[in-house]
């Protein structure tokens, strides 16, 4: 499961390859006592981009002999039917992939060409990957302090929150002039708020935007 494409391979070894991400996706491994990943649990538990690695880990103790399992139906064994359904759902994740980056990449052009200081830009772009040094996000550092924000004492300190959502934040949004004023400020996080924003905002709006937050 782990071999190399090689510098000089041949079409049969080019198929073989392509078909194992499709295999590693669908399977789980199986110890001898039984003893499997609750599927389920795992995609609750983890992030999409770790799921295929922890289904990949091995349960059970050491000398326990394990297998490789097809996990995609109720016979466990595989089917055309069931890697072609596999494949298909490989396929829409790796779109939906990479229509976000392609979405996110207009995003950034837009951000990087305002006629705004380094600083500014700087901050913004901190912002939008969530690692300011926010009391929620100290918290999940291990720093051993209140995730609750300072200023209001009801939410969580996240970078939404702190920049947008905090009714001092919102008090300041009220005072800018413009469409600022009027947008939503039920956002996930700072980075899909930005995405909002350069659809809805001039680039003198966005302008404002970047500086504001900033100084807030």
């Amino acid at each position: 499961m782990e071999a190399k494409l090689g510098s000089n391979p041949s079409f049969v070894w080019c198929s073989l390859l392509s078909a194992r991400d499709v295999i590693k996706e669908g399977s789980i491994w199986s110890i001898g006592d039984g003893c499997t990943w609750d599927r389920s649990k795992v995609n609750a538990w983890f992030l999409p981009s770790s799921r295929a690695e922890v289904l990949r880990v091995r349960l059970g103790s050491l000398d326990c002999h394990g297998k490789l399992v097809w996990n995609e139906n109720k016979p466990r064994t595989f089917s055309v039917k069931s890697a072609y359904q596999v494949a298909l759902r490989i396929h829409r994740s790796s779109s939906a992939e990479h229509s976000r980056a392609r979405d996110d990449k207009l995003v950034w052009n837009r951000l990087w060409g305002l006629p705004i200081p380094p600083k500014v830009r700087n901050f913004v772009w901190r912002a939008c990957s969530d690692i300011l040094p926010t009391r929620a996000n100290l918290v999940r550092q291990k720093v051993h302090m209140d995730p609750k924000c300072a200023i209001c004492g009801e939410h969580d300190e996240a970078v939404i929150h702190i920049l947008w959502q905090c009714p001092l934040a919102r008090n300041v949004w009220a005072l800018v002039r413009g469409r600022l004023q009027k947008c939503d400020s039920s956002a996930l996080d700072f980075l899909n708020l930005a995405r909002t924003l350069v659809v809805k905002l001039s680039r003198e709006e966005l302008e404002t935007w970047a500086m504001v937050a900033c100084s807030i």
